[in-house]
């Protein structure tokens, strides 16, 4: 029993209704859809209104950042109040692709921030190669906090259990020679998630194929390994936090 806390639905090669179908298939209970930009949430919103065991979230993603809008930030505190949204984001900053400048990404992400506050909703954040930028701008944050795609080393694990933050790992840390899988014991077991974010960072032993939902086993399986856990164990574990940091209606 698994819960995926974050995947794409709108951009796998299936359709949701299949990738969910073979996600339950695979001992999957449910999935997080994630949204990327104003369309892409409301999508999401309709998928998790639609099918079940499917909750979604409603952001920006740091690569749209240059182009919202104050309408934008009213839309997705219209969704914030839809059935089956659960969180905010992804939102964050991204200083490795560079679309758009660091006072730019600040800005929206310090709206989404002050929106979420507002909200009560959890926070999904997106960070990469700005780690350091992204704390500074969470100390705001009033609500609970989820690093998606953990990737980092013993000093930014310490900081997300020092902050309390949830940390979704996904397929890259299964990687050879990720920063992160070494220091995996030092993070607090209540506070880990398990993802896909598929289509993308596909796990080993399915790496170069497309990712699906249904793949997050294999991350599951390699954090438990790890851990020196039962996988079923991981599994009712990552999905019980996922419960309580969605607020999933869902047995675990």
């Amino acid at each position: 029993m698994l819960i995926d806390s974050h995947t794409h639905l709108l951009r796998l090669e299936v359709s949701p209704e299949a990738a969910v179908e073979g996600a339950a298939e695979a001992g999957v209970l449910a999935v997080v859809n994630v949204g990327t930009d104003v369309g892409d949430s409301q999508k999401g919103a309709a998928l998790a209104a639609a099918l079940p065991n499917v909750y979604s979230s409603a952001g920006i993603h740091p690569h749209n950042a240059g182009t919202y809008t104050a309408n934008d930030l009213e839309v997705l505190a219209e969704l914030s109040e839809s059935p089956g949204v659960v969180a905010l984001g992804e939102v964050g900053l991204d200083y490795y692709r560079g679309d758009w400048s660091g006072e730019i990404q600040k800005a929206l992400f310090e709206d989404v921030i002050s929106l979420a506050n507002d909200t009560r909703l959890p926070l999904i954040i997106h960070t990469r190669r700005a780690f350091a930028d992204t704390m500074a701008l969470l100390g705001r944050a009033r609500v609970p906090v989820v690093l998606h795609c953990f990737e980092g080393g013993e000093r930014e694990v310490a900081q997300a259990v020092e902050r309390d933050y949830y940390v979704g790992l996904a397929g890259n840390v299964t990687y050879k020679n990720n920063p992160t899988s070494d220091f995996l014991e030092g993070l607090k077991p209540e506070r880990i998630l398990v993802e896909t974010d598929a289509p993308y960072l596909s796990p080993e032993p399915v790496r170069g194929k497309k990712n699906e939902p249904k793949h997050v086993v294999h991350t599951a399986r390699f954090v438990a390994e790890r851990l020196g856990m039962d996988e079923g164990e991981l599994g009712t574990l990552t999905s019980r936090n996922a419960r309580n940091v969605f607020g999933l209606p869902l047995e675990v």
